[in-house]
């Protein structure tokens, strides 16, 4: 035997598993009621601690734990017999039949086949006849064969190659197939026996029958389970049930969640998520994956490639031999996490991405109008001028030695907002009397009508911002409805409760449609009258300031717009 040391985990459990058979064959020789017996079978169990599938080789046992491996490995050995024997080599049957099927390599299926042939024979060719001496059905030549046949088998067993698939994760058992096992080696010894016991024949004529009685039930089983003549068999139905592999899923599934808190770029993700499932999944050597943008392999080429879709995710999942259906169930459920995570990732990149986006159009949309303001007032200079006379009235003086300073500080407010969109709306409070001055004066001749509701001497717009964009978007309504119906006149009033100023404008044109005014504040609506996405600006705006922009009258001859403390 080589030295452990100098091999790979794979190559010292192949070395330790050949130990743990040799030992039980010892005990075969001894005899299990000997001294002898039941200090081999103790190393035996000793062995298997270390081979053993089941459990993680690096979780510690505490006192608890090996008090009661201690106490069952004595009482075991204590009253061991032919009996118990032959159950115990039963068990071990079932969990090397429940390991032949996972493994995609041939010599991997040799090894582990073999191991399997040998606990058969012995079960059925040495220790049931053992155990049961009184019925007198031991064949000699049986007996011997497989007492001095078995070092043999050892031998093939040591001299087969390490397949490709014994890596270095742990080993694992498929329950179900393990479960079968036994149950059939459990149906072999009985069926040998009653055929021994009924019909008077000798134990090497009854096994026999029972083989080959119970190898023509199994193809007929075979054929039935998938008899492929276009349905699914009694395979497709019973393969939902079958689904425990003992897959080592939880340590996949902590491994996915540290890399998806680690990786936040969908793509990535699943690389490096997909890099991982051949060492992860039994059977898997590689595959491709495609989440939206090409194709892209991992891993090596198999023989037989499984596919699945969900979502934006196209898994394909290669393999050298063809997954059994429960295997193809866990295949699945492991592309449908993978799909979930990227789904999510892939939505929270384009989330950012809308946030983004929805931003530069909110600070555009606001920037936009604030540009379309200063752009009319300045045409309403323009307009001015042109009608003015070669020598200029002092009126047209007043005009544009107050209204250009103003729209140059509107325009630098603009400049700053461009800078800065993240900053709020400005809290600049001024004069509500020199204000509205200054508002009735720039649509001066434009058919509208200035009205001051109560006294506005001493009284302070404290969002003076937000009324000139609402008042400019207004007013501007109300001259565009002038310009399809000249009959159109407009009214703007400001007024103030309890301190705190209100302003309504309103015009005597038509009614805003019932669709467009249901919509009008809450979203962008743009209709012909160009009424729409100002007012949504206007209105979100008024929001942010404490105030609350709605339309409080629309019928034909009044349409009445209010902007009040919410």
């Amino acid at each position: 035997m080589p030295d452990l040391h100098d091999l790979s985990s794979a190559s010292r459990r192949r070395w330790i598993f050949l130990g743990f058979l040799l030992a039980l064959h010892l005990v075969f020789l001894a005899g299990p009621g000997t001294q002898l017996g039941r200090l081999l079978f103790l190393s035996h169990i000793g062995l298997g601690l270390l081979w053993q599938p089941f459990v993680q080789p690096r979780r510690r046992l505490g006192v608890g734990g090996m008090a009661v491996v201690v106490t069952c490995a004595g009482l075991f050995a204590y009253f061991l017999d032919w009996g118990l024997l032959a159950v115990w080599t039963m068990l071990l049957t079932g969990v090397a039949g429940g390991k032949v099927f996972l493994f995609p390599d041939r010599w991997e299926r040799v090894f582990h086949l073999t191991a399997l042939g040998y606990l058969a024979t012995m079960v059925l060719v040495l220790i049931l006849p053992k155990s049961l001496l009184a019925l007198k059905i031991t064949e000699p030549v049986l007996v011997d064969l497989a007492r001095y046949a078995a070092p043999f088998t050892f031998l093939f067993m040591a001299l087969l190659p390490s397949g490709r698939s014994a890596t270095e994760r742990a080993e694992i058992v498929d329950f179900i197939y393990g479960v079968f096992v036994f149950l059939l080696m459990a149906v072999i010894a009985l069926g040998s026996l009653s055929a021994a016991l009924v019909f008077r024949l000798g134990y090497f004529e009854s096994l026999f029958i029972t083989l080959g009685l119970t190898a023509g039930i199994l193809l007929l089983l075979g054929w039935i389970w998938n008899p492929r003549s276009g349905f699914g068999g009694l395979g497709s139905a019973v393969a939902q049930h079958v689904l425990s592999l003992g897959l080592p899923i939880e340590d996949w599934l902590q491994s996915l969640a540290a890399l998806a808190q680690r990786e936040d770029d969908p793509e990535r993700f699943l690389a490096l998520a997909c890099a991982e499932l051949p060492e992860r999944l039994p059977g898997i050597v590689g595959g491709a994956w495609d989440g939206g943008r090409g194709r892209h392999p991992f891993g090596a080429r198999g023989g037989c490639v499984a596919s699945f879709r969900h979502g934006r995710l196209r898994l394909d999942l290669a393999s050298q031999v063809e997954p059994s259906p429960s295997l193809l169930w866990h295949y699945d459920l492991v592309a449908r996490l993978l799909a979930e995570f990227h789904l999510g990732k892939w939505r929270e990149r384009e989330l950012k991405r809308l946030t983004y986006v929805e931003a530069i159009h909110a600070t555009g949309a606001r920037l936009t109008h604030d540009v379309k303001n200063l752009l009319q007032s300045l045409e309403t200079l323009c307009v001015a001028a042109r009608e003015e006379c070669a020598p200029p009235s002092p009126r047209f003086t007043e005009l544009v030695r107050r209204q250009l300073p103003e729209i140059a500080a509107r325009l630098r407010q603009t400049m700053a907002k461009l800078s800065a969109p993240a900053r709020g709306p400005s809290h600049e409070s001024v004069a509500a009397a020199a204000w509205f001055d200054a508002l009735a004066s720039r649509y001066a001749g434009r058919g509208i009508e200035f009205v001051a509701a109560c006294d506005l001497a001493g009284l302070e717009l404290g969002e003076a911002e937000l009324f000139s964009t609402v008042a400019e978007n207004l007013l501007q309504n109300v001259v565009d409805k002038q310009g399809s119906d000249t009959g159109v006149t407009g009214r703007a009033c400001l007024g103030a409760e309890a301190g705190q100023a209100w302003l309504e404008v309103a015009d005597s044109g038509a009614a805003i449609p019932a669709p467009l005014a249901a919509v009008l504040l809450d979203q962008p609506a743009p209709s012909e009258s160009g009424l729409g996405i100002g007012l949504y600006q206007c209105a979100r705006l008024a929001g942010q300031c404490g105030y609350r922009l709605a339309l409080a009258e629309n019928r034909a001859g009044c349409v009445r717009f209010l902007l009040a403390p919410a």
